[in-house]
């Protein structure tokens, strides 16, 4: 988002043959951070999965002012399922 409240996409990528470690994950999130300027990053917003959480886990070590968030969209939608699914 930028300073004028306005959101736009950086990039799209197909990672679907790609092993999805969380060391993979936080290089690519470094790429972007980088392409992009490091400085111009408050927080990252992600799932909580194992590998998401690693590699949140390893920018934070690098880069300990970007705050890591995680989706409060992402726990509705595993609670909504899981109450769903037991209905």
């Amino acid at each position: 988002m930028t300073s004028e409240r306005k959101q736009f996409l950086y990039s799209l990528r197909d990672y679907s043959g790609s092993h999805h470690t969380g060391q993979f994950l936080a290089s690519e999130i470094k790429t972007v951070l980088n392409d992009i300027g490091v400085n111009k990053f408050v927080a990252i917003v992600s799932d909580n999965g194992s590998n998401v959480k690693l590699a949140r886990e390893m920018i934070t070590a690098e880069y300990p002012y970007i705050i890591n968030v995680q989706c409060i969209a992402h726990y509705l939608n595993l609670i909504t399922k899981s109450i769903m699914g037991k209905c």
